[in-house]
Order: C-alpha cells, then sequence, then structure tokens
C-alpha cells in the first residue's frame, strides 16, 4: 500500500495518512466479487495544494492563522473510522436511552438496496427484512444474489424479499432492472410504483484503467453514472410517490482526497490513470449529486454517508495484509449500522445533502489548515452544474466519441491481471482455446487445450499446453510450470517453460478475466503480445464468445488480430446395452 502525500503533516494527520473509508461491501473492486464493495484507497490529494488555501484577492494579506475551536472527527480516521470509533459512537448513544433501531419498524416500506449480496449491503437489507419492510437487492451475480437473497429470508423471516440482477456499472442493465423492478409492483418506467427508499451501494476499486462493454471507465460508471445517477433519475419519479422518501449513497472519506476533477480526467480520457483517485472522484462527485438532488427534490431526503474501516471480504481480497494499517476494524454490521439509521429514522431528523458518519454530520471538506475546510477540495455552482450536465448526457448514450478515446488510452498500458480473486483449486483442469492472438508456433493450430493441474507439495501449477498443427497432424505437447504472483487474488503468475529443462524465466502469465462460475477466462501478457480466449467446453454459444471477444476489445487487444481455433473433437461414445 502507498500512502498519501501531503502539503503538511501536521494538517492531515491520520485522516489523511490512512485510508478513510476501508470498508463496505459496495466495492466490487472486482475484488469484491459482486460489485459491491467499498475499501477505501489510500487518501492522496490529487496535486499539492497552495500554500494559501484562500487564494480569493480579497483575502490578502492573509489574516492571522488561527486554529479550528476544534477539529472535525473525520480529522482523525483511527480514533472515529475503526472498530473503536464505533464503540465511543455505540457507547455515546446508549447514554440518552434504548437505541431506536431496535424498536423501530419499516413494515410497508418498499426498499431496494444495491451491491446487497455480501458485506455492508447485506446487513442493511437484511436489517430491513427485519424491520418489515419488503427488500429489493439488486446484485449484479445470478447465483450469489440469490444465496444471499434466500439468507436474508431465513435470518428475517420476511418472504417478500426479492433479487433483482443487475450490473451497476451499465447504463443497459440498470434501465432493464429499474423496469423488472416496477413491472413486479405493478406499475411501468413511465408510472413506476412508489419506492420509499433506494441505497445505492454498489462499487468497485480497480487498480488498472479498464472500460465496461459499453466503453466507459467502470469505477466511475459504477459508483457516479449509471449506479447513482441513472439509478436515482429513473427512481425519483417513484421516490417522489412516496410520503417518507430518502436516497442514502454508499461514499467514503475518501472523498476528501480531491474535488470532483474536469470531466476528462473523471472519467479517464485524459492523464494518468490512478485507480484510488478515479474512486476518489466518483465518492466526492456522490456527495455533490446528493447536495445538488437536496435542492432539485425537497420532497426527498438524499444523504451521503461513510461506513467507517469496515472488514468486508472484498476489502480483505483488495488489500490483503495492508490492511492491519486500519484496525481494528469494524464489522460489517458496525459499518452498516450508521446506514441503517438514515434508512429507518424520522425523515425530519435527516438533514438532505449532508455527509453522515454513525448518525452524525461531518464535514465534507478538510483542506485548510489544521483541518478548516479550505477551499482545495471545493467544486464551484458552474463545476457541479457541468458535471450534472455530462451525467445527463453520458447516461442517455451520449458518449460515443469519448468513449473511442477511452478504449484507445485503455491499449496504451500494459495489461493488467483481474483485480477479482480467483480460487486456484477451481481454476485447475482442462481448459480448450476458443479464440487466440496466434503467435508463430500456434497460427493455424487445432484442437488447442490448456491444462492446468495444482502441485500442493511444490506450492505451483504445472502447465499443459497441447496443440494440433492441423487435424492430421500428432497431438504437441509443451509443459510449463507456474508460480502464483500475488496470493490471494492468485491472477498474475510466474511462468517457467521447459526447453530440456525447466528455464527459470518467470515470465508474466495473466489471468486477465474469469468467469464467476469457471466456465471462461481470458489468459493474457503485459504486452499483449498473446491473448488466450478459454473455455471449458469446446465449444461455446456465440452469445458467449462475443462477449469474451467483446472484453478482450475492452482489454485493449485489437480484436482483428484474434483468429478462432477449430476444436474438432470426436463425439463420445455410448455403450451399448449390456
Amino acid at each position: 500500500m502507498k500512502f498519501g502525500q501531503f502539503a503538511s503533516t501536521s494538517q492531515f494527520y491520520l485522516c489523511t495518512s490512512l485510508p478513510s473509508h476501508f470498508s463496505h461491501s459496495h466495492f466490487h473492486t472486482r475484488t469484491n466479487t459482486e460489485r459491491s464493495c467499498h475499501p477505501t484507497p489510500p487518501l492522496r490529494l490529487a496535486a499539492k495544494p497552495p500554500r494559501c488555501t484562500n487564494t480569493e484577492p480579497s483575502c490578502h494579506p492573509t489574516p492571522p492563522l488561527r486554529l479550528a475551536a476544534k477539529p472535525p472527527r473525520c480529522a482523525d480516521g483511527r480514533k472515529y473510522f475503526t472498530k473503536t470509533g464505533y464503540a465511543k459512537a455505540r457507547a455515546a448513544l446508549l447514554k440518552g436511552g434504548p437505541d431506536f433501531l431496535d424498536s423501530c419498524s419499516a413494515s410497508g416500506k418498499a426498499c431496494m438496496v444495491t451491491g446487497s449480496n455480501s458485506g455492508v449491503g447485506l446487513e442493511v437489507a437484511q436489517f430491513l427484512a427485519k424491520k418489515g419492510a419488503e427488500v429489493y437487492m439488486v446484485c449484479r451475480s445470478e447465483k450469489r444474489g440469490e444465496e444471499a437473497r434466500k439468507a436474508v429470508v431465513a435470518a428475517s423471516g420476511n418472504e417478500k424479499v426479492h433479487l433483482l440482477v443487475c450490473d451497476c456499472s451499465l447504463e443497459a442493465d440498470v434501465r432493464a432492472m429499474w423496469a423488472s423492478f416496477c413491472k413486479q409492483r405493478g406499475g411501468s418506467p413511465e408510472k413506476p410504483p412508489p419506492l420509499d427508499l433506494l441505497v445505492c451501494n454498489a462499487g468497485v476499486l480497480l487498480n488498472e484503467l479498464t472500460l465496461t462493454s459499453e466503453r466507459v471507465e467502470t469505477t466511475f460508471a459504477c459508483h457516479l453514472l449509471f449506479g447513482t445517477y441513472l439509478l436515482g433519475e429513473l427512481a425519483m419519479p417513484a421516490l417522489e410517490a412516496s410520503a417518507d422518501a430518502r436516497v442514502v449513497v454508499v461514499s467514503s472519506g475518501g472523498m476528501y482526497n480531491t474535488k470532483f476533477p474536469s470531466w476528462e480526467v473523471a472519467t479517464a480520457l485524459t492523464g494518468e490513470y490512478d485507480g484510488n483517485l478515479a474512486y476518489a472522484y466518483a465518492k466526492r462527485g456522490q456527495v455533490l449529486l446528493c447536495e445538488r438532488w437536496g435542492d432539485l427534490h425537497p420532497k426527498v431526503k438524499f444523504v451521503s454517508t461513510h461506513p467507517g474501516w469496515t472488514l468486508t471480504p472484498a476489502v480483505d481480497a483488495a488489500y490483503g495484509d495492508a490492511k492491519k494499517y486500519l484496525e481494528p476494524m469494524r464489522s460489517p454490521w458496525e459499518g452498516a449500522e450508521g446506514i441503517a439509521w438514515l434508512c429507518v429514522a424520522e425523515q425530519h431528523l435527516l438533514q438532505s445533502g449532508a455527509f453522515y458518519l454513525d448518525r452524525k454530520v461531518e464535514v465534507k471538506h478538510m483542506a485548510g489548515p489544521f483541518f478548516t475546510q479550505g477551499s482545495f477540495t471545493k467544486n464551484s455552482t458552474e463545476e457541479v452544474d457541468a458535471m450534472v450536465e455530462n451525467l445527463h448526457k453520458w447516461s442517455h448514450g451520449q458518449r460515443a466519441a469519448a468513449a473511442d478515446e477511452a478504449e484507445a488510452l485503455a491499449r496504451q498500458k500494459p495489461l493488467r491481471e483481474a483485480s477479482e480473486p480467483i480460487a486456484v483449486d477451481k481454476f485447475m483442469g482442462k481448459w480448450y482455446v476458443i479464440a487466440q492472438q496466434p503467435t508463430p508456433f500456434d497460427r493455424g493450430a487445432v484442437n488447442s487445450t490448456e491444462e492446468y493441474v495444482w502441485d500442493e507439495a511444490a506450492q505451483r501449477i504445472n502447465v499443459t499446453f497441447r496443440m494440433q498443427k492441423d487435424k492430421a497432424a500428432p497431438p504437441k505437447e509443451y509443459l510449463q510450470r507456474a508460480t502464483v504472483a500475488n496470493p490471494p487474488t492468485n491472477t498474475r503468475w510466474a511462468l517457467c517453460p521447459k526447453l530440456l529443462v525447466y528455464v527459470p524465466l518467470n515470465l508474466a502469465y495473466l489471468v486477465a478475466d474469469c468467469a464467476a462460475d469457471y466456465s471462461t477466462s481470458i489468459i493474457g501478457t503485459p504486452d499483449r503480445a498473446v491473448v488466450y480466449v478459454l473455455a471449458r467446453t469446446p465449444t461455446v454459444d456465440a452469445a458467449v464468445l462475443e462477449a469474451q471477444l467483446d472484453k478482450c476489445r475492452r482489454l485493449g487487444y485489437d480484436t482483428a488480430k484474434i483468429e478462432l481455433v477449430t476444436q474438432d473433437w470426436p463425439a463420445p461414445t455410448r455403450a451399448g446395452p449390456a
């Protein structure tokens, strides 16, 4: 983990030297296998702030520096964002009497929670179900989503829990999911049924520039463009039809890093891509959007919130040992409790447009001396206007030229391994090469396969590549050994080929993509000289093949160079009657 650089260590102390929201389930780094995790990236300013944070002409000469009477709570992340901070907030709360969450009811409420198959999102969905709400769980994976839905039903005894399958980084998916929700409740997108609560929790954190199938940078698309803005806009008539509606956006203290930058930077169309800053830009955008929506739609309450440093499976997979810097971390429920309160508190208690932690309103800026707000992370009204206008355009398909530019930018950088972890044991076995970017030795080959066998004693993977130069040629076999270079993610291997003996070349062998059910995968190299599209079966449906080739394109490959590989195997023989 690399930590941020700041103009003054006294100015940003713990809050800024540590990640400010290492937390919720809503991050699927496409580490959270569900796009619903929120590990907070290390807090870094986008650029070095000016020595004088007040640069308006009227502020010169600079007035004497005055210490704030009391630094904001968010100025000390270790004190307030950890399990320790939660315990202090909890103890202070209970001094005032019983917890409202123990006696409240959400009976009769229709609630939608995105990124709800694990972590914080799952905890919020389960809480609402226990309180009697009708809950719509929005999850990217149908399998994991259905498992989570059944778990919520079992824990709550509430059968009114539904699954809506949706990748929140895709415009088409969000629109289809919203139409399905409306239909299930007896309405239509044109005349939607009332919705009492929308929790925008789905998210992703990626280290490398990755485009969706709609050619939009994934972090931006999932957190802000489609997962919050488009879904919120589609739901607005349904929310305004409710007498007690609210939108809760699970943001992050990561937004303290920066203001919302230019549109070109926020969407990764220009500049050096940084996954942590891409996340911070989207988080800042969410906070600004809640402020704007609060002004435009006074009937609905809009709040953003920080769940603290919460330990979820996604965070564990994304950060590994680095999470020790955030200990003691909150449990998923401890991260979710403040969000749950925002979901059910009496509406008049909520401050629309505010940013919350543990049921309290927090400052949104700390870029000035001694944690004062300063101006470095603030956006002007005109900048927010431009952001909202562009969100509208891009969420309505007006982004073709920009998408081409983003795709070209992706090709300029080395290919990186997938950030979503794979289970080595599930990845082992025989794979068929469905398509490839041929090299001189395998051009025109048929019946190509890649087989992986885990060697427990040596803690390595034995790799066997087999092919035929043509249908009449005898099979050839090439042996290699691989060690996993990035546990526990397990998607970057160091490969040693056998040339009489195994040569310790440690070639980079990247699992660039793997289906959740391990039915397909894509193997590549950093220079994109090699790509193999693999499947567990000799043939795949045309739609599956097209989707895999589209992923190759988004990974920066020129699909015109990719050729299909013939798989011509004898049909299995059936034993006759005994």
